[in-house]
């Protein structure tokens, strides 16, 4: 009894499955050859990524010292040249103040020099006249050839102590400017790691600047999608905290080396008009082109 029950069911369900067939035979041809429609892909190319700057610099002294002053903070804009920062330099201005010392007695002794130079030579032309004439030995006229050769000498020995001292000079200055923190080009200062009485070591960076007109989306697509994206094609960005607000922007670079481990496509989406603020590191969404 129960077998030939489930051979019934059987029958049944073959039954049903015969009759969908036909009816989506019939149907097609009620069509009259029309194409099915399926589901199309999504039209743009999607990636996902985060707001990079494509101009950045970890900014520091040159030499170490005690941080005395800071006049930049996160969200400043600041202008190539401008101070950010300056450390306790007292020594080393001390320094310079004994290098200029130094170029003042030097350029005295040069003075003086050559005034004796100009008197030895004055003697040695009046005692070769005289030597000439008989009324001086021709030792005393050796005599003061040798006395205005050695004051010339003394003149050149003073010339290049100026030019030494000069030169201490000028290191001195330019080691008392690295105690000076500038920004290195037009910018936003995005980070400042360091605040006032810190003691800092020579490369270590207290701020870090951010050139806002590279800000950009460095996005990951699949592979198997990559093939259509070319540079110049439009996109469109979303921001996780802006989730209903979308950015236009462009394609402007795309990696040659992709990501083996992931399999995905490196690629740089500049923003039309950048976000402000913007928010280095922030989740994005991009969706390039149309996919065509």
């Amino acid at each position: 009894m129960k077998l030939s029950w489930k051979w019934g069911g059987g029958a049944l369900l073959a039954a049903a499955v015969a009759f969908a067939v036909v009816a989506s035979q019939r149907e097609g041809k009620a069509t009259d050859g029309a194409a099915r429609t399926t589901v199309p892909e999504a039209a743009g190319i999607y990636g996902i990524g985060t707001i990079e700057a494509r101009v950045q610099s970890a900014i520091g002294f040159e030499v170490a010292g005690t941080v005395v002053e800071l006049t930049a903070d996160q969200g400043d804009r600041v202008v190539k040249g401008q101070v950010v920062a300056r450390l306790a330099d007292g020594e080393q201005r001390a320094v310079v103040a004994q290098a200029e010392a130094a170029l003042a007695q030097a350029r005295a002794r040069l003075e003086r020099a050559r005034a004796v130079r100009e008197q030895k030579q004055s003697v040695d032309s009046r005692r070769q006249a005289l030597e000439r004439k008989g009324t001086v030995s021709i030792e005393a006229a050796e005599d003061a050839r040798a006395g205005a050769d050695i004051a010339a000498a003394d003149v050149a020995v003073a010339q290049a102590d100026i030019e030494a001292s000069r030169a201490l000079l000028e290191r001195e200055r330019q080691k008392l400017a690295k105690f000076t923190l500038t920004a290195p080009f037009d910018g936003v200062v995005v980070k400042r790691d360091r605040e006032l009485g810190a003691a800092v070591v020579a490369g270590v960076a207290v701020f870090t600047v951010v050139d806002p007109a590279t800000v950009w989306v460095r996005a990951y697509v699949d592979e198997a999608r990559a093939g259509r994206l070319a540079v110049g094609q439009t996109a469109q960005v979303v921001l996780r905290s802006l989730p209903g607000h979308d950015f236009p922007g462009r394609v402007a670079r795309i990696d040659i080396e992709a990501d083996r481990v992931s399999e995905e496509r490196i690629v740089h989406v500049a923003f039309d008009a950048i976000p402000h603020p913007f928010h280095l590191g922030e989740q994005a969404e991009v969706v390039v082109g149309d996919g065509k």
